[in-house]
């Protein structure tokens, strides 16, 4: 069974969240683990972006390029923008998201879409 996720970054130059659906391992050891131990760079979250909706979320970008929707020749997959924090929460949560991830001033944080903010920084047992 999937655990479904959303990655998102903070622009401030546009003032606008962009986001991205993940289908798999969207729990904090899965994609949280990931995105804050090899996309821990502006450049690197940029190019996740870019990939638009994928599969699963990989250690390089390279592979997790592999797994974008763009591949299978699906529509509708690119980077989507919200405005506020609450409006991308809810649109994710209607399509049954567990868990959110937000780059935000050179930092992840993580939210249940309760939502629960989970320091990603300070997880015990984090087994990846």
């Amino acid at each position: 069974m999937a655990t479904r996720s959303f990655i998102a970054r903070f622009n401030p130059e546009t003032d606008m969240y962009e986001s991205i659906y993940c289908h798999w391992d969207g729990y904090p050891q899965g994609v949280g683990v990931t995105l804050r131990d090899k996309y821990d760079s502006t450049e690197s979250v940029a190019l996740l972006m870019e990939l638009g909706d994928i599969s699963s979320l990989s250690d390089t970008i390279g592979d997790t390029r592999n797994s974008s929707y763009r591949l299978r020749g699906d529509t509708n997959i690119d980077a989507k923008p919200f405005r506020w924090m609450s409006e991308m929460i809810e649109y994710y949560r209607s399509v049954s998201c567990e868990y959110g991830y937000i780059w935000e001033d050179g930092t992840w944080s993580c939210y249940t879409l309760n939502p629960q903010v989970i320091n990603l920084y300070e997880m015990e047992n984090a087994n990846v």
